[in-house]
């Protein structure tokens, strides 16, 4: 009980903080805001993960194209995915979210002056202005737009069925998808628990899957191609998709996936700087 009133009060202490700075920061326009909203996002999730005594581990960081804009999709299981993808992303990126994120104290409005959007599925007209505004950003270049198409977390753990906005999104500005599957984080928290466990969340990064050339009619099979891609990922396997340029082969679907002597794992200090 102990610990989690903890990880709860690092949690909140930390959101008030970095929401009440962002805040701060962003009504006075106090210069480099643009450099610390970069690293804003970053800092909290470590900060609620290292009271949260939860570890995190990316396998193949390096398959995240530096400068290059992409859409990475995941599975999604529990809060937890959030924090793991923010505090271990070793490039800019900006998560596109439920509108009730917004309206959480302090999270929501930093939450938006940051650089991520929030879509309200109930408002037509909002929704496609909210992702107007996650075009824009790609079309900038450089950020990886992180989506979750299953659309909410899943209460078994199952893979759900994948919505098709992200990889219409992917087409249209002919950027790669980065298939992700985020291993543990269930057991960490689970949906409708409020309960929270020590232990490791693993971040299983494919092959980018590429879109150049593709049209709108490619985009079931790309929705199919980049779940198929997630939920090998999710059994250990290696995931379908190219293979970036120059990059060695590696093992095809349904491999087993190299052990941590092996595969290209980059561990995340979870602690708030």
């Amino acid at each position: 009980m102990i610990r989690l009133a903890w990880g709860y009060a690092v949690a909140a202490a930390s959101t008030v903080f970095f929401g009440g700075t962002v805040a701060a920061r962003s009504a006075l326009r106090i210069r480099g805001f643009g450099n610390f909203a970069e690293r804003a996002t970053a800092r909290w999730a470590a900060g609620i993960l290292w009271g949260s005594r939860v570890r995190v581990a990316m396998d193949h960081p390096e398959r995240f194209g530096a400068g290059r804009s992409q859409v990475l999709v995941s599975n999604h299981q529990s809060w937890f995915d959030v924090f793991s993808l923010a505090a271990a992303l070793p490039v800019p990126f900006s998560f596109v979210g439920k509108k009730e994120l917004s309206r959480v104290p302090f999270l929501g409005h930093a939450w938006e002056k940051v650089g991520h959007v929030a879509i309200d599925r109930a408002d037509h007209q909002s929704a496609l202005e909210s992702l107007t505004a996650v075009d824009r950003q790609i079309r900038d270049g450089g950020r990886t737009i992180i989506m979750f198409p299953e659309g909410t977390r899943s209460p078994t753990g199952r893979l759900g069925r994948f919505k098709k906005g992200a990889f219409v999104m992917a087409i249209k500005a002919q950027v790669p998808v980065i298939p992700v599957a985020l291993v543990g984080s269930r057991r960490v928290m689970r949906k409708g628990s409020w309960r929270i466990r020590p232990g490791r969340v693993t971040i299983r990064v494919g092959h980018p899957i590429d879109t150049s050339g593709l049209t709108l009619r490619d985009r079931d099979r790309l929705t199919q191609e980049a779940r198929a891609a997630v939920a090998a990922l999710r059994e250990g396997g290696a995931a379908a998709g190219s293979l970036p340029e120059a990059a060695a082969p590696e093992p095809g679907p349904g491999t087993p996936s190299a052990g941590p002597d092996t595969a290209t794992e980059s561990e995340v200090a979870c602690r708030p700087s």
